[in-house]
């Protein structure tokens, strides 16, 4: 006979109590911010790059013109430490987002874009969590990401066509990553790194509730184009994308903060 005990262990073990946690503290929050769940356990399917799976959360906003593509991470004792290549402490505000911009019977945006968001947060390029490996090809979080990444791509897909017809609809997609991770910001400087074994010398550390992973995730063939070269900007730029990382406990301040200002959808709309 299988005991209570054991029982609970098979739950906890499943990871599951996180997402239900999270859908319920967000239905039970709603009067303060506005968010809802509005896909549980979506199933989903990529034919660009021929990826499926289900979609843990899908949040959206009360005006539903932003969604938040939810993965709900439970990793027991953990810490996830986030580095800039620059050591430096910033927060900017742009990120990238899958716009769905619907005008005069047809889409004038539809794809990854960049956005300015609000509230500004730190934004790194690596990683690191112990026990990496230095050889990993792909960390974990790359993974989940660019799994992330592709079923955000495949539910934009999906609602493409399902949209008012009295208005020009504007639709913002992102990825967010909910964890029950610390998460920390490294803030160091790289002429404090040994060139003779690759370590710091010394490093300033910061507790923080969320954070962006900015990189190239998706390991999906994307070609780059004439006008990514003639960019100012660094052609590897065109294929990044952005994963906001929350800690679990803190998802009800994210969701209080997190919007798409005005100006951003103006800048949208109005090009």
């Amino acid at each position: 006979m299988t005991h209570n005990a054991d029982l609970l262990k098979i739950a906890n073990d499943s990871g599951f109590p996180l997402q239900i946690a999270v859908e319920h503290q967000v239905m039970a929050t709603i009067a303060s911010h506005g968010w809802r769940v509005r896909y549980i356990e979506h199933a989903w399917i990529n034919l660009q790059d021929g990826q499926s799976g289900f979609i843990d959360l899908v949040l959206q906003d009360k005006y539903g013109t932003t969604f938040l593509v939810v993965e709900c991470k439970r990793v027991r004792e953990a810490t996830w430490l986030f580095l800039r290549s620059d050591g430096a402490d910033k927060k900017p505000r742009h990120s990238k987002s899958w716009i769905s911009h619907y005008l005069n019977g047809e889409m004038k945006s539809f794809g990854w874009g960049d956005l300015a968001v609000d509230p500004p947060c730190h934004e790194a390029l690596f990683c690191a969590t112990r026990g990496q490996s230095t050889n990993d090809k792909r960390t974990m979080l790359e993974r989940i990401g660019g799994d992330l990444i592709s079923a955000t791509e495949a539910l934009a897909l999906e609602e493409k066509d399902f949209r008012p017809q009295v208005e020009a609809p504007i639709r913002f997609y992102f990825n967010v990553i909910v964890t029950t991770a610390d998460l920390k910001v490294a803030k160091f400087s790289p002429n404090d790194i040994s060139l003779s074994d690759g370590t710091l010398a010394s490093a300033e550390f910061e507790d923080v509730p969320f954070v962006r992973l900015r990189k190239q995730m998706s390991m999906r063939e994307t070609l780059f184009t004439l006008d990514d070269y003639k960019s100012s900007r660094e052609v590897s730029y065109s294929k990044e994308n952005t994963v906001f990382i929350v800690r679990a406990d803190a998802i009800l301040d994210f969701l209080n903060q997190f919007e798409v200002p005005e100006d951003s959808i103006r800048m949208i709309r109005y090009g």
